[in-house]
């Protein structure tokens, strides 16, 4: 009764707050909706009811009056100015064109309609929100959303391990349609925002995000997926590199290290170190088959591929295993499916997604890319330039956010990335709410370098540019 009540109200905050305030509400609660999932954490406690239809629909709906009110008085709006798209709107529109061509160029769209419904979900509430969203105070917002829905996802999927005989739901039933690998790599994605949230927030509640973190491990461990494993650990030097309380997160990952042991059984390590002996295990040879058929499908119609979802159709003949065989690599998915220009596409939101964090990096005082700081760590004597902090950008605390959320949004998606080599997770929703983040992070950055306070007061809260001047 209780998970009922919180839903109505979550849903009345949703759909009331859209149309009465903002249609920042209605994304928000979409948002948490989307990552959280309850009809299928609460199933036992909700009715079937489409709680995040009714939220969206309220979200579009006041995005539309709004707008329609900006043009039609656009002089009792004299304060509205939104930040502009860039680069990485521009990929993610021309991405969802040509998964449209490709799902109208299918070979069977009965087959493809499942998962484009899905695909066209997914880029509508981006653009939604990207019209929505305009304030640092509001990508912040729903970096907290989603880091504490992960966090708590967490809390559930390890009270059902320790209180009920050790059940690995995860591992048992994947989570919301995810399987266990899918599931796992979410729960991932948890791991380096619970970090840096810590890392950036300076009051005393930074510690909760840091004691999430042995939650989504232990659960990511509790699936048995080596994929989301291998992605943690692969993301481990770039948390070294961003992070600015260096010490602090040493000696963490050193009691981190020393609790794996205990946090990981026997049978979970004996999965992970399975990885070296890929030559014996049928799922890593069945999925060096899939690979090799999609890349050759790629090849053989690289423009439009065989339709959204429609690779799978064909694999058998192709040579899998077995009928409906899934490529079970997030690129070449894509690649079989929408072609090679749907590849590029892809890859496209995503360079143009870390364009963009790297750029609001760029506006940080005391920041030095990448490139420059492993110069400097392998050759200090000789590179001491490198290793002083330049004298322009900011170090505000506004600014200071803004670098803790690009931190957390590129860690997630590293993450993703790496484990996206081992599984087909094209529509999964939370990747591209991370690119909407990013993307309109540097456009609210990028407006600030103007109008300042523009990126600070919510739209509905500006005064008119004759009083900021």
């Amino acid at each position: 009764m209780n998970k009922l009540v919180i839903m109505i109200v979550l849903t009345a905050i949703g759909v009331g707050g859209s149309i009465a305030i903002s249609p920042f509400y209605g994304v928000a609660i979409y948002y948490l909706f989307a990552v959280l999932r309850p009809q299928f954490l609460w199933e036992w406690a909700l009715p079937e009811i489409p709680w995040s239809f009714y939220v969206a629909l309220s979200a579009m709906f006041g995005t539309f009056i709004w707008r329609m009110g900006v043009m039609l008085a656009p002089k009792r709006h004299l304060s509205f100015d939104p930040p502009a798209f860039n680069v990485a709107h521009w990929a993610m529109l021309f991405f969802a064109f040509w998964i449209t061509v490709t799902y109208l160029t299918a070979f069977s769209v009965e087959r493809a309609t499942p998962f484009y419904d899905e695909y066209l979900k997914i880029f509508i509430m981006f653009f939604i929100a990207a019209l929505v969203v305009m304030t640092i105070r509001e990508v912040w917002t729903l970096y907290l959303i989603i880091t504490i829905a992960l966090a708590y996802i967490a809390w559930e999927i390890n009270s059902i391990f320790f209180f009920q005989g050790g059940y690995m739901f995860v591992y048992k039933r994947g989570y919301a349609g995810l399987d266990n690998n899918g599931a796992a790599l979410m729960l991932a994605m948890g791991v380096p925002m619970c970090l840096y949230a810590w890392d950036g927030i300076r009051h005393q509640s930074r510690w909760l995000f840091l004691a999430a973190i042995p939650l989504l491990l232990h659960a990511v461990l509790t699936s048995y997926s080596r994929g989301a494993m291998l992605a943690l650990i692969l993301s481990l030097p770039l948390y070294l590199i961003r992070c600015k309380n260096k010490k602090q997160l040493l000696a963490i990952l050193g009691i981190i290290a020393l609790m794996i042991p205990f946090l990981a059984g026997k049978e979970i390590q004996e999965r992970f170190f399975s990885i070296d002996k890929h030559d014996q295990d049928e799922s890593a040879k069945s999925r060096l088959t899939t690979w090799s058929i999609a890349w050759q499908m790629a090849c053989e119609r690289p423009i439009f591929g065989f339709g959204v979802r429609n690779s799978n159709m064909f694999t058998q003949a192709y040579g899998a295993d077995m009928a409906g065989r899934t490529i079970h690599s997030q690129y070449l998915q894509i690649a079989a499916d929408s072609g090679l220009v749907g590849l590029a596409a892809y890859l496209f939101v995503i360079g143009s997604f870390m364009y963009c964090l790297r750029r609001i990096r760029s506006q940080m005082k005391g920041h030095r890319g990448l490139t420059a700081f492993v110069l400097a760590f392998f050759a200090f004597l000789f590179l001491r330039r490198y290793t002083r902090p330049p004298a322009e950008g900011r170090d505000d605390e506004e600014m200071q956010r803004v670098y803790t959320i690009a931190n957390g949004l590129e860690g997630a998606l590293i993450v993703f990335c790496f484990g996206g080599i081992f599984l087909s997770l094209e529509n999964f929703e939370l990747p591209y709410l991370l690119f909407l983040m990013g993307a309109q992070l540097w456009a609210i950055v990028r407006m600030a370098e103007a109008v300042p306070a523009s990126a600070t007061l919510p739209y509905y809260a500006m005064a008119p540019r004759k009083v900021l001047a």
